[in-house]
């Protein structure tokens, strides 16, 4: 099975030599995790001189807007700066050697993937709102590129309660939560980082360090999603892109969505409602039986604001819970994920022959997932990302833009929504739904 989608990303260089020190790291490196990865690598001709280089870049995003543009550069290129005017789907960044050719493919490896972090995580802080991308104004939040960093808004006023009993100051504002590896998580209010906390997956949140000089700042977290309109339309501009060439190579009779009532699958499926016929696309809802009630009223919810059906496929997990003697699964043994999984191809065969599967999977998630690439397949199916490159704050802003509110679970604290038995769930998601579960019986 070949399908011949269209990159999503291009990497620039300067000369033709480092053009082929790029190749040989992607033949090297991307090969060896996927085969199916299609990055184009172009030059700049050779220039060492900032407008012509510049110019060269900007007629390459006019011609094609829709894709990632990533340029990498040596310390002697003098071309530093080459992507503040453009938008935000270019990112440049140096390397530590004279030219990229005298890089080691792992160095340039290394930097390619520093780089696209950045796409996600450049954030600045103006007055009473944050901005996405590159700003020309305001203070930039110091976040530290890195190819599993990833940064959310912590919306909902239980949420942001929860961060301040934590560190133990008040915050009065939406915080935004920088979420590092290691289960390190640090707290911006404004551009000032009030604190950063471990969130380990067992065990307790540990508080690293806290600044008990809280920015008192009026977050106007609406203005925040009203100017990061523009912004977010880039991005959505290269994921219906991506959607689009796929669908143009793949002879696909229905569009499949996962659809959790999470928010990444959500946002897959605003996606997909743009791209293709409501007719051909396909919601289905895995019901695992041990799913927390939000869940439920939150997918019939959004069914009836987008205005579609969805299909539900049960799994049994609550059945196989029971059996095991209530026996929880573990990082070690996902029993429920295997039933899930098995529910899903059963719902699919009923509906498809030839699906084309759309999914909001996301680098940050897992080394899994980010060393996939964006089209890829899956069994006998076609399995395609649109959200890859986005961040949690994007995919939240993405779904307030378009009138799709978020999963009140979130807005208890979840960092991610899963059943209540799921093995994925940390310590700060186990402390929360115990006082949700509290709270309910009360």
């Amino acid at each position: 099975m070949v399908i011949e989608y269209e990159p999503v990303v291009t990497i620039v260089v300067r000369s033709k030599k480092d053009r082929d020190a790029v190749l040989a790291t992607l033949n090297s490196h991307f090969k060896q995790y996927h085969e199916w990865w299609r990055i184009e690598v172009a030059t700049l001709h050779g220039t060492r001189e900032l407008e012509k280089a510049r110019k060269i870049l900007h007629e390459m995003v006019e011609v094609k807007p829709w894709r990632y543009y990533v340029v990498l550069l040596g310390k002697e290129d003098g071309l530093s700066g080459i992507d503040e005017i453009l938008p935000d789907n270019v990112v440049s960044v140096t390397l530590p050697r004279a030219k990229v050719r005298n890089c080691r493919p792992s160095m340039i490896f290394r930097y390619f993937m520093k780089a696209l972090s950045l796409i996600r995580l450049r954030i600045s802080w103006i007055e009473d709102h944050y901005v996405l991308g590159k700003c020309l104004r305001g203070t930039k939040v110091p976040v530290q590129p890195h190819p599993l960093h990833d940064m959310y808004f912590a919306i909902g006023q239980r949420h942001v309660e929860r961060w301040s009993r934590l560190l133990g100051v008040e915050i009065r504002a939406i915080p935004l939560i920088v979420k590092l590896i290691h289960d390190v998580h640090e707290v911006y209010v404004g551009s000032v980082r009030v604190g950063s906390v471990i969130i380990p997956d067992v065990d307790v949140s540990r508080v690293l360090e806290v600044c008990h000089r809280v920015e008192d700042v009026s977050h106007v977290f609406e203005k925040t999603i009203e100017v990061n309109r523009d912004k977010m339309e880039i991005h959505e501009e290269i994921a219906v892109h991506l959607l689009r060439s796929v669908a143009e190579s793949y002879d696909y009779d229905r569009v499949i969505v996962p659809w959790s009532g999470g928010k990444d699958s959500t946002a897959a499926l605003v996606l997909a409602l743009k791209v293709f016929s409501r007719d051909h696309v396909v919601p289905i809802f895995v019901d695992t039986g041990v799913e927390i009630d939000e869940v439920y009223k939150y997918v019939n919810d959004v069914a009836k604001i987008l205005g579609i059906s969805y299909e539900v496929e049960y799994a049994g997990i609550d059945v196989e819970w029971e059996r095991r003697g209530f026996e929880l699964p573990t990082h070690e043994n996902r029993w429920c994920t295997k039933l899930k999984i098995a529910a899903l191809y059963r719902a699919i065969k009923k509906v498809a022959e030839r699906p084309l599967i759309v999914v909001g999977d996301r680098d940050t998630e897992s080394l899994l997932r980010l060393f996939r690439p964006p089209v890829r397949p899956h069994g006998n199916y076609v399995q395609v990302a649109p959200i890859k490159f986005w961040s949690t704050a994007m995919v939240q802003l993405y779904l307030l833009q378009n009138g799709v509110p978020l999963n009140p679970l979130y807005l208890e604290g979840f960092y991610r929504i899963g059943c209540y038995i799921c093995p994925a769930y940390r310590c700060w998601e186990l402390d929360i739904a115990e006082e949700y579960f509290k709270s309910r019986s009360s």
